[in-house]
């Protein structure tokens, strides 16, 4: 079997492979914004199928809607309407897809689930999101930055809250062959291990940045940019509410929060937030825990609408950044897989 390139963890990618991914989701949204046709003789006509194990939005769409504008077909599947790992096992279920399409995304519960698939597909496979790492909404989040700030290395990047999730993880990694500075500021239970953290700090190391973790909120001082992720993570119990808020109490970011950091700082969030703004989830944390953790009473959990809609925030550009780097990523994998 030819070997195939994937798209799996960031960390699989060579510095420059990466910088390569962010240099050409900039270079797509230029076009985007110039109504350019961003087709080409490696896309055009070819067929995608995608499986999401999970719910989506920002990664669906961004899926969806740049499959359509490479000029590419393709086709939905979710646990209701696949046999994925059901009735029919990864091994077998890759070995069908190659035959049908020309490259395969997963939003997959386990890492290994889409590691397993990627070996014995003949086709390249994206990691839409796992348990571990989220690397697609790494290109994002890299490409804002450089969006706003117009170089990477030697920023200070601070993640507030679950500060090792799977977002984190493939942030880190990003920012680390970049050579800037990221700080995980959370409780201890979010921080990694030392095995991984040792990983971490040898790849920054080695490009001049650096990689820390702090319990201390304080720590947000001087910071580029201000990151963060809900402090439940998609998939987990709602049952674990009262235990979650226990644990990240004192890291929501409000403005008093927000004020130590450089005055033209960023406010970056994966999303979906829980930042006061009306919806059923908001209301539920609202109505349920609101007594108990005064600080959730108006809706807000990891951050607050003050902050959230603030002039420093750039959720909504990073959002529909996640369509450019998405694009950029197809069109690498079917360029380089057809040579």
């Amino acid at each position: 079997m030819k070997n195939i390139k994937h798209f799996l963890t960031i960390k699989d990618l060579t510095p420059q492979e990466l910088f390569f991914l962010v240099e050409k989701s900039d270079k797509l949204q230029q076009k985007t914004k110039k109504n350019k046709d961003i087709s080409n003789s490696y896309t055009s006509g070819k067929k995608a199928v995608s499986f999401f194990s999970k719910s989506s939005s920002r990664t669906k769409s961004a899926w969806e809607v740049g499959c359509s504008c490479l000029g590419m077909m393709s086709s939905f599947n979710d646990t209701a309407s696949s046999q994925l790992g059901k009735k029919e096992s990864i091994i077998d279920s890759a070995n069908v897809f190659s035959q049908f399409y020309d490259i395969m995304g997963w939003r997959c519960m386990k890492y290994e689930d889409i590691a397993e698939f990627a070996k014995y597909s003949s086709i390249p496979c994206i990691n839409l999101l796992c348990d571990k790492n989220h690397p697609t909404q790494a290109i994002a989040d890299l490409l804002t930055i450089y969006n706003v700030f117009k170089t990477i290395k030697g920023l200070k990047v601070v993640f507030v809250g679950a500060c090792n999730n799977n977002v984190a993880r493939s942030l880190i990694e990003g920012l680390a062959m970049y050579g800037a500075h990221y700080v995980g500021i959370g409780p201890t239970l979010a921080h990694p291990s030392s095995e991984e953290l040792a990983f971490y700090q040898k790849l920054a190391q080695e490009n001049g940045g650096s990689v820390e973790f702090t319990t201390d909120i304080n720590a947000v001082k001087d910071a580029d940019v201000i990151y963060q992720d809900v402090f439940l993570d998609l998939g987990e119990s709602m049952d674990l509410w009262p235990e979650r808020l226990t644990e990240y109490t004192g890291y929501q970011v409000n403005a008093e929060i927000a004020k130590l950091a450089k005055e033209n700082y960023i406010y970056m969030h994966c999303l979906p937030a829980i930042n006061g703004t009306s919806s059923e989830y908001t209301k539920y944390i609202s109505d349920n825990f609101g007594k108990q953790f005064s600080w959730v009473a108006n809706g807000e959990v990891e951050v607050t609408k003050e902050v959230f809609q603030s002039k420093n925030s750039v959720v909504f550009q990073q959002a529909h950044n996640r369509l450019f780097a998405m694009e950029a990523i197809i069109k690498w994998l079917l360029t380089v897989n057809a040579k």
